[in-house]
């Protein structure tokens, strides 16, 4: 992708003044130190950035859905300020945005569903993502089982894609193979759009990105099919994303890994292993969404390759919205401050 000098530091400069803008420590404490769900809203409306779209909110009635669904609405307008510099880094990003809160939407439902809770959520229900997808979700939130969930993306390529991973009467979705299959054709998309808008210095920046996403999202996986599933080796690589960084041989050994301290042994020789030994982290389930944080926070301060500068700034974003429904959420059941804090993730 070709950018003009000017498009080049524009996108950069603004990025960075966005990110300048972000929630600081004095604002997760103030946060942390509120007692209920419109002490937090309240804060956010007199205090943040976010009180552009949270002014017409009420304190009172706010739920998560509601509250995920305007803050991701700001996050798009913000890509949109980025990528209005260089048309075409709009044009080529931005459906893989929306793939990408498609295949976030469907995971979610999809864990609801499996673990009977199918009709919470319509209070998720993501209104922000309406006008940009082809999935009815409307339909999507009145699913109660595999068959309505087919029946809500008609219309949609996921339709064609998730129809093989229909269960047998009586067994609930194989939801970590269906989001494999989702994530495989997310990145799929991805590298295509890499492969043929971009060369150079810019192509690698971005695939190193990806692919470090990529690794992550599968060490976490193996994590988990290991101790929670207890699969054999060839079931977990089944199960992983195609792609990344890591070789197959390496792959191969961490799925036989026989306890999670082999297991981050052996991850110790790839490049995202070390990372993930020098990280803190209070949870296995944290150290994606950690190594994500970290590596996009490194490139947002010193890259100088714009689109992986803006792809930064979303990934970001997309964190400190996280940590904000954690606390929402945190607050609103009672949470100890403390234990909320465990969940953030912002330095």
């Amino acid at each position: 992708m070709v950018f003009t000098k000017y498009a080049a530091n524009a996108i950069i400069a603004k990025a960075r003044a966005m990110y300048g803008k972000r929630l600081r420590e004095k604002d997760y404490q103030s946060l942390l130190g509120c007692s209920s769900v419109g002490e937090v809203m309240s804060y956010l409306k007199t205090h943040t950035r976010y009180s552009t779209v949270l002014n017409n909110m009420s304190e009172r009635d706010v739920h998560r859905g509601q509250l995920e669904s305007v803050l991701k609405r700001l996050l798009i307008q913000e890509f949109a300020q980025l990528s209005h510099y260089e048309i075409a880094t709009g044009e080529s990003f931005s459906q893989y945005l929306i793939n990408r809160a498609e295949v976030e939407q469907l995971s979610h439902f999809l864990m609801l569903l499996s673990s009977g809770n199918a009709d919470r959520y319509v209070f998720d229900l993501p209104s922000h993502l309406e006008a940009h997808t082809k999935i009815d979700l409307k339909l999507l939130a009145k699913a109660e089982n595999y068959d309505d969930f087919l029946a809500a993306l008609e219309g949609s390529k996921y339709k064609r894609l998730l129809s093989p991973f229909k269960p047998t009467d009586g067994e609930a979705p194989d939801v970590p193979k269906i989001e494999n299959a989702l994530y495989a054709d997310l990145y799929s998309n991805l590298f295509e759009i890499i492969d043929k808008h971009t060369s150079g210095a810019e192509k690698k920046g971005l695939t190193d990105m990806f692919s470090t996403d990529i690794d992550l999202k599968n060490f976490v996986r193996i994590l988990r099919l290991q101790k929670y599933y207890q699969m054999k080796p060839d079931e977990i690589k089944e199960h992983l994303i195609p792609g990344g960084s890591i070789k197959d041989r390496i792959l191969d050994e961490m799925c036989a890994a026989g306890s999670a301290k082999e297991l981050f042994a052996i991850a110790a020789q790839t490049s995202v292993g070390k990372r993930i030994a020098k990280m803190e982290y209070s949870y296995a389930g944290e150290i994606d969404r950690r190594g994500r944080y970290n590596y996009t926070r490194r490139q947002i301060r010193f890259s100088t390759i714009p689109t992986v500068v803006m792809m930064s700034y979303f990934t970001l974003g997309q964190t400190e919205l996280n940590n904000i429904i954690n606390i929402i959420e945190g607050v609103r059941y009672k949470v100890d401050p403390d234990t909320i804090k465990k969940l953030l993730i912002y330095q």
